[in-house]
């Protein structure tokens, strides 16, 4: 098979495992450890996209900088010179086919099956959002926040959801069995 060369702008942490099925565009900064199934896609549009370390990115999910001027009223925990970053911290877990545009997306959440994040919402830390739920409103999520049910109900977790370490091994064990894999620069 012919080596694929790593797309323009893109930089893979060499521990990180992507599958070479997944789509990359623009400026992503792609931390240790973390997991990029097949076919899920990442796209830096109007933007830069860090994601941290130890993250699960599953198939099918989207993962887009939609920065545009409406942001400039958006209250999120970020610094004025990174007007346009999208940043996603450590050990989050975004589901098959979760769209997120989120400008900033703390540690350890949980973004489940096919639920969609807008660019006007940022997410703190520990949160869930249910499968096809829905976060459309201009805020930050307070932490160990949970949406869940079909009207998108609310509460608060007691604990953050439990770090996916025995999924992230598994992954990184299997998947080079299965896929072929994007080499990081320092790999190739």
């Amino acid at each position: 098979m012919v080596e694929k060369k790593l797309p323009q702008g893109v930089e893979i942490h060499p521990t990180a495992i992507v599958c070479r099925e997944a789509t990359l565009e623009g400026c992503v900064s792609i931390g240790a450890g973390t997991v990029v199934h097949p076919f899920a896609i990442i796209k830096a549009t109007n933007g830069p996209i860090i994601i941290g370390e130890n993250n699960i990115i599953e198939d099918r999910s989207l993962i887009e900088n939609m920065w545009s001027c409406i942001f400039k009223a958006t209250t999120c925990f970020r610094l004025e010179n990174d007007d346009k970053l999208m940043e996603i911290g450590n050990q989050n877990v975004i589901e098959v086919g979760a769209v997120v545009h989120a400008p900033t997306v703390g540690n350890n959440n949980v973004l489940h099956v096919q639920c969609e994040v807008s660019p006007n919402s940022c997410i703190s830390n520990g949160c869930s959002i249910g499968v096809r739920c829905k976060l459309f409103a201009k805020e930050t999520l307070p932490e160990q926040t949970v949406i869940y049910g079909k009207f998108n109900e609310r509460r608060v977790a007691n604990d953050n959801p439990p770090v996916p370490q025995g999924q992230l091994e598994v992954l990184r064990r299997l998947l080079p069995s299965y896929h072929y894999l994007q080499k990081s620069k320092a790999q190739a």
